[in-house]
């Protein structure tokens, strides 16, 4: 089990090919049903061991399908296939995005001053395009291939809402951009250190609990918020203002969203790995790099609210 936006499409998982992708190497048009581990005899035998090993050991050498009629560097249907660099140029263009979008909205509709007629009209902006990103990352998710439309417009919108928002913190708390863009780098540094070195692997029992934890995190953001909007929690962070044992409820939440988030982002990383070795077409790229985009852009609030909460006074 991985990130939602990869679960869904067999090259991230190695599991069976459903009608409408092109067979992936090692599985169908190997003598097998289709989906099944191909027998000793079959010519893909050795490729599909060999994926399984790379698939364990991030070390090891990138497979080569040259049996069963596959071409080299090429995806079943035809079209070159993709490779790591591809997925992580991706994620730098589509990174790039959010940040540039980010930064303009900050710089043309965040006033200098929280007196300013327009300051009033920032956070619903915020939450807007907040709403918007949300939709089309439903719409990535029950997608099983994306193209860069779809992932741009993702990046965007929330590039522009978490630029709002970090201009009205700001504001009030200077320096805290910095900070959370800085925190930011560090946490995905280390999630990649983690991830390359092997220190860290995912498992599905571990997936299975941090997406249950992202969900209810999820459920309580979207409660808390209507709490916040309707006033009948006028706390600066509405629940997240309450305090278990003097410490904030926000603090406790934000520290532990913030690990299960670095965790998504080295099962990002290591399902990239496994859509390449089960050579995912090259246009799979931007799937895999809105997918960490998305992960990376998740951790940036979670760390901008924590600092937020920690210098609320």
């Amino acid at each position: 089990m991985s990130n939602p936006i990869m679960s869904r499409n067999p090259y991230f998982t190695g599991s069976t090919t459903p009608a409408g992708y092109p067979a992936m190497p090692g599985y169908e048009g190997s003598g097998n049903a289709a989906g099944t581990m191909p027998r000793p005899s079959d010519p893909a035998a050795d490729a599909y061991a060999r994926q399984q090993s790379y698939q364990t050991d991030p070390a090891a050498q990138m497979p080569q399908y040259g049996a069963g009629g596959y071409v080299e560097g090429r995806a079943a249907n035809g079209e070159p296939a993709m490779t790591y660099d591809d997925a992580m140029i991706k994620t730098g263009i589509l990174l790039g995005a959010a940040l540039i979008s980010g930064a303009l909205a900050w710089a043309l509709l965040v006033p200098t001053s929280v007196t300013s007629p327009s300051y009033n009209i920032v956070m619903p902006l915020a939450i807007g395009t907040s709403i918007g990103a949300f939709v089309v990352g439903m719409m990535i998710a029950f997608k099983r291939t994306i193209g860069p439309g779809l992932a741009f417009a993702y990046a965007i919108l929330e590039g522009v809402c978490l630029g709002l928002i970090t201009g009205v913190f700001e504001l009030m708390m200077p320096g805290i951009a910095l900070q959370a863009v800085l925190a930011t780098a560090c946490v995905v540094g280390v999630a990649w250190f983690l991830h390359t070195t092997g220190l860290v692997k995912t498992t599905p029992k571990g997936m299975k609990i941090v997406l249950t934890i992202a969900l209810a995190g999820i459920i309580f953001s979207f409660v808390n918020l209507g709490l916040m909007v309707t006033g009948l929690n006028d706390q600066p962070f509405g629940l997240r203002s309450a305090e278990i044992a003097g410490i904030p409820l926000g603090v406790i939440l934000g520290i532990v969203m913030i690990v299960v988030a670095s965790y998504m982002l080295i099962n990002d990383f290591e399902t990239v790995k496994i859509a390449v070795a089960n050579r995912a077409p090259k246009s799979f790229a931007w799937m895999c790099g809105i997918s960490i985009v998305m992960t990376v852009l998740w951790i940036y609030m979670e760390i901008l609210r924590l600092l937020a909460i920690l210098n609320r006074d």
